[in-house]
């Protein structure tokens, strides 16, 4: 009988490798754009944690929601006197999806401090068998991600500003008697200065919304991947563990004690629960991350549709639609990698011989063949692999669909003198 296999590899550090400690600076950062209001970020630990309704977070939050709410109310309004049409839908959406994000997000805080000692504790149980597989740390990855990302999303935003500057620019000979900064303000937020006058403070304040909004949008997605990302790296130690017993061939699996299968499958099972325990935690927020990047997908195609006039249009559109699809992808990657790695440990336990098999390898192999171990999108969908290519196929149907009003879209936004006049007609009537 062979002897337990030991490890070369670092060993945790909770400064470094801890979810807890890996998270703090995503969550300040979401604070500073009013979301996640939990107190204790800054602990050592996560027993320090806490979620109370007087903090100042929770108030910026709460105002937050409250600015959100009167932006999608406007966006109602508008609809219902204006009719619908797919830019305004498109407004509409993304102003609810923010909506309910800060809800989401508010709602999770108020559970973070328990999911987090749950993780914690599983954490430190789990380092004293497992070692690290990565030279890279948790923080560091978590550092890398939410850099790339908020990069390319500040530039994305940065795009967008100027792509709406330039036709405010090309407006600006129907507002003569108004400043730039005006016409873009009342174009870019039409919903909210056709029913009520324009000035400048008003303008500064929308966008100030309109930039939280943005972030709750890109946030959402850059969560889902951070915590995939943690979810993945456990597992992925406990898979290094089972595969270090591999024989010279890897035809077979090194005879370990009854004792060390035990072990190991308490390890998996724990570490199922603790993803089922997350996925109720997470399940709606994974539900709107999926049905609106889907959303905006086909949004988006439709769009191109239309004529781009000038090269900055273009390169708006094709940096927007590219970094939403990598995005998309991305969260749909590393979430589906949770349930490649909750199959691994099958090859070695079908290599298990027949003179080391157990109840306990019977078992562990029971649970892995049978047990469903993924996030989900309130269970109506389970996030593998394979909905990547379901997804695509919902694209391109819904695509079909959409392209059928491809005429009314160019009819509506292939003239910017239409587009102008129309804002003009809105500050006047208000």
């Amino acid at each position: 009988m062979s002897e337990p296999v030991a490890f070369s590899a670092n060993s945790f550090n909770p400064k470094t490798d801890s979810l807890h400690a890996s998270m703090r600076p995503i969550i300040m950062l979401a604070q500073f754009f009013s979301l996640f209001p939990v107190s204790g970020v800054n602990s050592p630990d996560s027993s320090y944690l806490r979620f109370t309704w007087r903090s100042p977070k929770f108030i910026y939050c709460t105002i937050s929601f409250l600015s959100s709410s009167i932006m999608t109310i406007f966006n109602v309004l508008r609809i219902v006197t204006t009719g619908i049409s797919s830019i305004k839908m498109t407004t509409f959406v993304f102003n609810g999806t923010n909506l309910i994000a800060s809800f989401l997000f508010l709602k999770l805080a108020m559970r973070w401090p328990c999911l987090m000692v749950t993780w914690e504790k599983l954490e430190k149980e789990l380092s004293q068998r497992h070692r690290k597989i990565s030279k890279i740390s948790l923080s560091m990855k978590f550092k890398i991600v939410t850099i790339v990302v908020m990069t390319f999303a500040l530039v994305e935003h940065s795009l967008s500003i100027i792509h709406g500057y330039f036709k405010a620019k090309e407006c600006i000979e129907f507002h003569r008697e108004q400043s730039i900064l005006g016409v873009y303000f009342q174009m870019q937020f039409p919903q909210i200065f056709s029913r009520t006058s324009y000035s400048l403070w008003k303008g500064i304040l929308v966008d100030i919304i309109n930039i939280l909004s943005t972030f709750s949008w890109n946030f959402v997605d850059l969560f889902l991947i951070l915590i995939s990302i943690a979810l993945t790296d456990q597992f992925r130690q406990l898979n290094s563990r089972l595969y270090s017993i591999r024989g010279k061939y890897h035809f077979i699996v090194k005879a370990m004690p009854e004792w060390w299968w035990a072990e190991a499958r308490s390890d998996y099972n724990h570490l199922a629960t603790l993803t089922r325990q997350l996925d109720s935690h997470i399940s709606i927020m994974v539900l709107l991350s999926f049905a609106t990047d889907l959303y905006f997908i086909c949004i988006q195609l439709l769009f191109s549709f239309n004529p781009m006039r000038g090269i900055i249009e273009k390169i708006y559109f094709g940096f927007s639609f590219g970094f939403l699809l990598a995005r998309t992808t991305v969260v749909s990657l590393c979430a589906a990698t949770i349930h490649d790695e909750s199959l691994l440990p099958a090859p070695i336990l079908y290599s298990v011989s027949s003179s080391s098999f157990s109840t306990e390898v019977m078992r562990f192999l029971s649970q892995v063949t049978t047990d469903n171990i993924c996030l989900t999108g309130m269970k109506f969908f389970s996030v593998t692999r394979s909905l990547v290519l379901t997804v695509a196929g919902t694209i391109v149907t819904y695509e079909l669909v959409l392209v059928q009003f491809n005429t009314t879209q160019q009819t509506d936004a292939s003239n910017a003198t239409i587009v102008c006049e129309l804002v003009s007609l809105d500050s006047l009537s208000s």
